[in-house]
């Protein structure tokens, strides 16, 4: 993908985690970094085209980011310290949570791409359980899974809303000690 292609993935990354899919155009788009709209629509035809690539993209980075929890001393503490340098390098909520709060709205390839990183997040955290924890059994740690992406995501969106990054922090400390101290 050429050079004018991943600014534009920037800003639609940027503007989608600020905002969500529906809150920009091609035209701010083009705006802000002063080439035409027809630019854009060359690399990405249509809106949704853009925004899937963003997710695409986006699900990348972050799952390549984790790498595989077999591989890592702390996998869990690893996890939730991915969500924390997020907030703290982009002051956005997540991506994914952004746009899972407008699923209703989005077309079904996003959603579809949304609904595979949640099974791709929880499935990383079950892998990470079971390191951490060999005694739960699957369905204990299938729960704990859900819980852990749930409540990061929401704490993220809320940590953002009130422009508070301390509160990611703290949901990420009473999950620390949650994960540590259950067996």
């Amino acid at each position: 993908m050429n050079q004018t292609a991943q600014k534009i993935l920037d800003v639609a990354e940027r503007m989608m985690r600020e905002g969500g899919y529906h809150s920009f155009s091609y035209r701010q788009i083009a705006d802000e970094l002063g080439i035409k709209s027809a630019s854009i629509h060359y690399h990405f035809p249509a809106k949704e085209d853009l925004g899937l690539e963003v997710t695409r993209r986006y699900m990348a980075h972050f799952m390549d980011g984790l790498g595989r929890p077999e591989d890592l001393d702390a996998p869990l503490d690893h996890y939730m310290s991915a969500f924390e340098s997020s907030l703290e390098q982009s002051q956005c909520a997540c991506l994914c949570g952004v746009l899972a709060a407008e699923a209703g709205r989005l077309p079904g390839v996003i959603v579809g791409a949304l609904s595979g990183f949640a099974a791709e997040n929880q499935q990383w955290l079950e892998s990470a359980l079971r390191k951490q924890n060999p005694e739960w059994a699957a369905k204990r740690q299938r729960s704990m899974s859900l819980i852990l992406f749930s409540a990061l995501e929401g704490a993220m969106i809320f940590a953002t809303l009130v422009h508070d990054p301390d509160h990611l922090a703290n949901v990420v400390g009473s999950l620390r000690e949650l994960t540590e101290n259950a067996v």
